[in-house]
């Protein structure tokens, strides 16, 4: 309801300011929108940006996706940054819904959403929890499953992932995969169903590739993948 009033009310552009905008999510004025909403082409395993459609992945060539699908709806990078440090850790509860909104208005979006028989948040540990409140990729995954209309589909206990001291900023892909290892756990039945993991910033892939190994070893029939922001290769952003 909250959010449902605030769209009757004007706000500024976060990234040109204009002044009104009325009922956009995130308060992107139209000609932002014009000009920040692209969908280039990218691998469809990792959702790495690519220079050519249907052209080889560099990242896929080196360490293949266990993901049956991936989808991101923007690189990260300028002006994204902010926006998504804001989401992760100051509280920015709102960008969810701009950020559903985004994805949504990718072509494979929707029907990844409505194919899935779980959607399930990239978990955080116990203790960046506490210290958050909040799990990002979950608000994103209730922002995006109420929109389609599959809020029965969000679960955000199913997995979970253990304290640990190790921090993944700035860690190669290998590095990540190897500080992951025994990180995640599955609480439920998976065999036969579809699953859709959310997050918001997929980097090396190292979380989302753990955790679809880990879904696939519980039986799970496919593993496919949504992220807001995609980081790209050096040279190819």
């Amino acid at each position: 309801m909250f959010h449902q009033l605030r769209r009757l009310l004007p706000s500024q552009c976060p990234f040109c300011n204009a002044w009104p905008v009325f009922g956009a999510a995130g308060g992107i004025c139209d000609a932002c929108r014009r000009h920040l909403r692209k969908f280039p082409p990218r691998c469809r395993h990792c959702a790495l940006s690519l220079t050519l459609a249907n052209a080889p992945c560099p990242a896929c060539a080196q360490m293949p996706s266990p993901l049956a699908h991936c989808v991101a709806a923007v690189d990260y990078g300028y002006p994204w940054e902010q926006v998504l440090h804001q989401f992760k850790y100051q509280q920015g509860h709102a960008w969810a819904h701009a950020m559903a909104d985004w994805l949504l208005q990718h072509p494979d979006g929707p029907p990844l959403l409505r194919a899935a028989d779980a959607i399930l948040p990239v978990p955080l540990a116990p203790a960046r929890l506490r210290e958050r409140g909040y799990n990002q990729a979950w608000e994103l995954t209730c922002a995006l499953t109420r929109a389609c209309g599959v809020r029965r589909k969000a679960h955000a206990r199913w997995l979970s992932r253990r304290d640990t001291s190790r921090h993944q900023v700035g860690s190669s892909r290998v590095q990540r995969l190897r500080n992951l290892r025994d990180a995640f756990a599955c609480h439920v039945q998976v065999r036969g169903q579809h699953i859709l993991l959310v997050d918001d910033v997929m980097t090396t892939g190292a979380t989302l590739f753990t955790l679809a190994r880990l879904l696939q070893a519980r039986g799970a029939a496919s593993v496919t993948a949504m992220a807001f922001a995609r980081t790209p290769l050096p040279g190819l952003s």
